[in-house]
């Protein structure tokens, strides 16, 4: 089997909606899955799109911000518990720190019960934390990821998955940016942060005055992911990262404006496949 694939467990932004849970996504390469992203609402996204958590042994984080981190502990505790016994995990520098942090010091005592209980500590004490560098960061059976940094708010990195000849890029969070071009360019779908889509929140938001101004530094508009996409000469552009209450539609459109190739509109638990 060589299908190359992406299902996403959540497409929204720091807050969730119910219709839309934070970052998340799984990359099914031939009979192997693949977690990229492990926001809120990820566990329960896997077990809604009937994905079995245990078969997951490799996560990839394309950086440490919260919406794409909430659920690392849920989805480490919950998939050993089901019965994994194998994880790597791959991110950028600190996040043998949010390893740490986040699950084995105060998860501490709840791991040393369920070990007590005979479960085997394979998959949990032996986790492999690898804190990569742009380049190649895997290559193992026949798929190969790559990274190259992107432009946000925080260390972060866009990553081309490569398998049987078929090839997905996720830009992670980041506005235009020419390193994605470039690692982007041949593809045959291209995930794209389009957080700056028209939405009610940039009106209306009298917590957060001039949210537009400070997130355009950091995430991309409909009309920068279509660019995007032309310019690396992808044929399919998928857009993620939607804010509550954003016009879809009007995003599509936008995107539409710079790239005549097919344009999707990502929900929970959609599939892309190559």
């Amino acid at each position: 089997m060589s299908e190359l694939s992406i299902t996403f467990t959540g497409t929204g932004s720091p807050r969730p909606s119910v219709e839309r849970a934070n970052s998340g996504q799984v990359i099914r390469a031939g009979q192997s899955l693949f977690l990229l992203d492990c926001g809120g609402g990820t566990m329960r996204r896997l077990l809604e799109a009937g994905i079995d958590a245990t078969s997951i042994e490799h996560l990839f984080l394309t950086h440490l911000h919260s919406d794409h981190t909430l659920d690392y502990a849920e989805f480490i505790l919950v998939s050993w518990a089901q019965g994994r016994s194998r994880l790597r995990v791959f991110g950028p520098n600190g996040t043998g720190d949010l390893h740490d942090l986040l699950l084995m010091k105060p998860y501490r005592s709840d791991i040393e019960y369920r070990l007590s209980l005979g479960r085997s500590p394979a998959g949990m004490m032996d986790i492999e934390v690898n804190e990569f560098q742009p380049g190649v960061i895997f290559d193992q059976d026949g798929l190969r990821v790559t990274a190259t940094e992107v432009i946000h708010s925080t260390y972060t990195v866009a990553m081309r998955f490569d398998f049987a000849g078929k090839s997905i890029v996720h830009s992670g969070d980041t506005c235009y940016c020419q390193n994605l071009v470039e690692l982007a360019s041949g593809a045959d779908v291209l995930v794209h942060d389009a957080c700056m889509a028209p939405a009610a929140v940039f009106q209306h938001d009298t917590a957060w005055p001039n949210l537009w101004e400070h997130l355009r530094q950091h995430h991309a508009t409909p009309e920068e992911a279509g660019r995007t996409a032309r310019e690396a000469g992808v044929p399919k552009l998928v857009l993620t990262h939607f804010l509550i209450q954003t016009d879809t539609e009007a995003a599509r459109r936008r995107a539409e404006s710079e790239f005549d190739g097919e344009v999707i509109i990502a929900e929970d638990l959609m599939t892309v496949t190559c």
